[in-house]
């Protein structure tokens, strides 16, 4: 049986999305503070919500930092979200930028010629 490997979802660099579908819980149990709220800063690493998917309760983690500009996420805890669907608005602390691919290409193959030229004579 093959295995197939299914990409991340596609986000812009300005927003969280869900990482698989499931309950999305904002908190860790009810009547503790949410993991984030509006206006906060989050560093790598920290937790940002938690997703239920068969009774597996896991926490999200912020793959890099930034600032929560706002929470998109209608909906109390126990909402059911799908993948890929925006959870936050945010401001990242490094701005990302598009590379060309095949510029990138391009200079792998003059290094690479370059290397084989010195090494081969």
């Amino acid at each position: 049986m093959k295995k197939i490997l299914v990409p991340p979802p596609a986000t812009k660099a300005d927003e969280i999305v869900a990482v698989c579908g499931g309950m999305y819980y904002g908190q860790e149990a009810p009547g503790m503070p949410p993991f984030v709220t509006e206006g906060m800063h989050f560093e790598q690493g920290d937790p940002l919500y938690i997703i239920e998917v068969m009774k597996m309760f896991n926490k999200v983690y912020a793959p890099f930092s930034g600032t929560i500009d706002k929470i998109v996420m209608q909906g109390s805890d126990g909402t059911i979200v799908s993948k890929g669907q925006p959870l936050f608005k945010i401001t990242p602390d490094e701005k990302f930028v598009e590379i060309d691919q095949k510029e990138v290409d391009r200079e792998r193959r003059s290094r690479t010629g370059e290397y084989l030229t010195a090494i081969l004579g």
